[in-house]
């Protein structure tokens, strides 16, 4: 294939990595997930050299040679810093002890010799959705996205531009505390996440959320609900099918969730007053009448003045599957294009003689 220069988009989760390319013109080579193991759970050597196969995946799928290829994207979850340091702590998807104040975006550039740009994973969604929606207007719009899923992620973008902060934790919605008086029910004990806080929005719009708050004190409230049957962790994951079969105890619990994240869009509106609002996660792949009930939940506990509401909209992030892996490439080609200095075509050496592969 005969292209100008192309950049590599990488979404790297706790299973797998997904790539995708997007050439010069701003068109992506690749229209379905291209994806392979992400071994993170094996710790940071064998993570590294799957996120390399990945690289080699997408430009055999697309045959474009490493030569065009001027940067690669990179998301992962978090918590890391804005130069893609794992917490010292760890996370969820990184509980190898290797991974503890782990470099992973400096590992991979210098295992490819390529430039790497780091966001984690709920920036990159947020990215992508918010130059598909605006596209030529990106660099002069501005939005929030609210990504719901084991957390609560999210982005804020200001003029087609990731807002990261002074310590890279800017966008990190989850842990904003929300109002709620008439969101919780009667007796239902305060939300607590798993940040150390208690009240934020995470602890009630997550699955985490649902396992660890809202089912358990529901279950009290529908007493022989099938879902205290089986262990809490298996029936928090059970509970958006419920939703989707009209089940009047999940919807309860996404009736909350939707409450939430309608107060929390609308503490952003006051904040940032942004031209969209996104909404992502596993109701977005959800039965289409349960997604269109919920988003509808949302859009309801939204509050905007009258002129914000003229102006702005709410929707949903599209192709969520793919949005990771195409925001990190939207955020590779926006630093490319913003570089002083042109970069150099890489060589990329074969895994089997990276220097500390594991082959």
């Amino acid at each position: 294939m005969s292209v100008d220069w192309v950049v590599i988009g990488l979404d790297n989760g706790g299973t797998t990595n997904n790539g995708t390319i997007l050439d010069s013109s701003g068109r992506f080579l690749l229209d379905r997930m291209a994806e392979v193991p992400s071994e993170v759970r094996e710790g940071p050597d064998k993570a590294i050299h799957a996120l390399v196969l990945s690289v080699e995946q997408v430009l055999g799928l697309t045959g474009v040679p490493i030569t065009a290829v001027r940067a690669v994207g990179l998301d992962t979850p978090g918590p890391a810093s804005a130069d893609g340091v794992i917490s010292s702590k760890g996370a969820t998807n990184f509980g190898h002890v290797g991974w503890r104040g782990f470099d992973i975006r400096g590992a991979l550039a210098e295992r490819l010799g390529l430039p790497v740009i780091y966001n984690n994973d709920g920036n990159a969604a947020a990215l992508y959705a918010h130059n598909i929606r605006f596209r030529a207007e990106s660099g002069q719009r501005s939005s929030v996205s609210a990504i719901v899923g084991t957390g609560l992620g999210g982005g804020i973008i200001q003029t087609g531009r990731v807002v990261k902060g002074a310590a890279g934790m800017a966008g990190e919605l989850g842990h904003v505390p929300i109002p709620l008086d008439g969101l919780v029910g009667d007796g239902q004990p305060m939300p607590a996440c798993n940040c150390g806080q208690s009240g934020d929005a995470e602890s009630v719009a997550s699955l985490t959320g649902i396992q660890n708050n809202l089912l358990p004190y529901w279950l009290t409230r529908y007493e022989g609900h099938p879902l205290g049957e089986v262990p809490i962790g298996v029936a928090a994951k059970q509970v958006r099918r419920y939703g989707e079969d009209g089940d009047e105890m999940a919807l309860a619990i996404f009736r909350q969730q939707a409450m939430a994240l309608g107060r929390l869009f609308t503490m952003a509106a006051n904040f940032l007053d942004p031209d969209a609002y996104f909404l992502g996660g596993g109701v977005v792949e959800a039965a289409s009448h349960f997604r269109d009930w919920f988003f509808a939940e949302v859009r309801a506990h939204t509050v905007l003045r009258e002129e914000q509401a003229r102006v702005a909209e709410i929707s949903l992030v599209p192709e969520l599957d793919m949005a990771g892996a195409r925001g990190s490439a939207y955020a590779a080609r926006d630093w490319l294009t913003g570089h002083a200095h042109p970069v150099k075509p890489a060589t990329l050496l074969s895994p089997a003689v990276i220097p500390g592969s594991a082959g």
